[in-house]
């Protein structure tokens, strides 16, 4: 590669060091867009994974939680029957609406704990689950 930048013209040589940092900086300006903002909520979760919520309604959406440590429970999880990792705080968010589908975290303040579900998947048995209102 060096070899043919310096076969290039100076000119050329120029143009094409001014397009590679040109390009570096507006990827740089792209990845620090998609930041999130900071979390206004009282609670702050990390997004593991989500899957189809409940009779194909909506997502479960898998979290940590990040700032009240007594809300969720250590678990191991599996994802598509392979191991996803062990985290800390694990809860499941009910997101009927799909509210959530593409974050990375979620922030909330008010939600209400769901009912333990029967006959369900026995990796998710003892997860708390929640339902974030509005």
């Amino acid at each position: 590669m060096a070899d043919a930048l310096l076969a290039l013209s100076p000119r050329r040589y120029v143009k094409y060091k001014a397009l590679i940092v040109v390009s570096i900086f507006l990827y740089l300006g792209i990845a620090l867009a998609g930041c999130a903002d900071a979390c206004n909520g009282n609670i702050e979760t990390t997004v593991l994974y989500a899957k189809p919520g409940p009779k194909g309604v909506g997502r479960a959406t898998y979290v940590d939680v990040v700032n009240k440590p007594g809300l969720g429970v250590k678990k191991t999880l599996l994802y598509q029957g392979k191991e996803f990792g062990t985290f800390p705080h694990v809860v499941i968010i009910q997101d009927p609406q799909n509210r959530f589908a593409k974050n990375r975290t979620i922030c909330f303040t008010n939600y209400r704990i769901n009912a333990p579900a029967t006959g369900g998947d026995l990796n998710e048995e003892g997860i708390p689950e929640i339902t974030v209102e509005e």
